[in-house]
């Protein structure tokens, strides 16, 4: 379980890819990460629709400090899983681009930023916001 599994994107190198690994064994990746990106935006879809139906229930139903605190706990792990699955997304639509190059599929699974992981009822913030919150930090 601590062995370190090399897959093919891994390797620099499309010569390297020829050299090291068996036949076909870059197509099954490809596929596999084709899958774990599509897995990870479902995830991440899941994590929005949470976190926006935990805010409503929070502002509707919770008063009190220890109430406000536990919601905040909960949103606290509703934001890791989000963070989780926009990880995971990078990550497999990195190996794919690495595998694949450029092509059709970036159509399809596009480059996350942090401007697209909101859920519907946030607003994206204007530049403004976005330097005011970078001088808070």
């Amino acid at each position: 379980e601590a062995i370190r599994l090399f897959m093919p994107s891994d390797l620099a190198t499309n010569e390297l890819r020829v050299k090291a690994c068996a036949n076909g064994l870059d197509g099954v990746e490809a596929r596999l990460r084709d899958g774990e990106a599509e897995e990870a935006l479902d995830s991440l879809r899941d994590g929005l629709r949470t976190r926006t139906a935990t805010t409503r229930f929070k502002v509707r139903n919770w008063s009190g400090q220890s109430a406000l605190t536990r919601g905040q706990g909960i949103l606290r792990l509703v934001n890791l899983k989000i963070h989780g699955a926009k990880l995971r997304y990078r990550y497999a639509r990195q190996a794919l681009r690495k595998l694949k190059g450029h092509g059709e599929w970036e159509k399809r699974l596009r480059i996350l930023t942090e401007d697209d992981v909101r859920a519907l009822n946030e607003r994206a913030l204007t530049d403004e916001e976005k330097a005011e919150r970078e001088r808070l930090r």
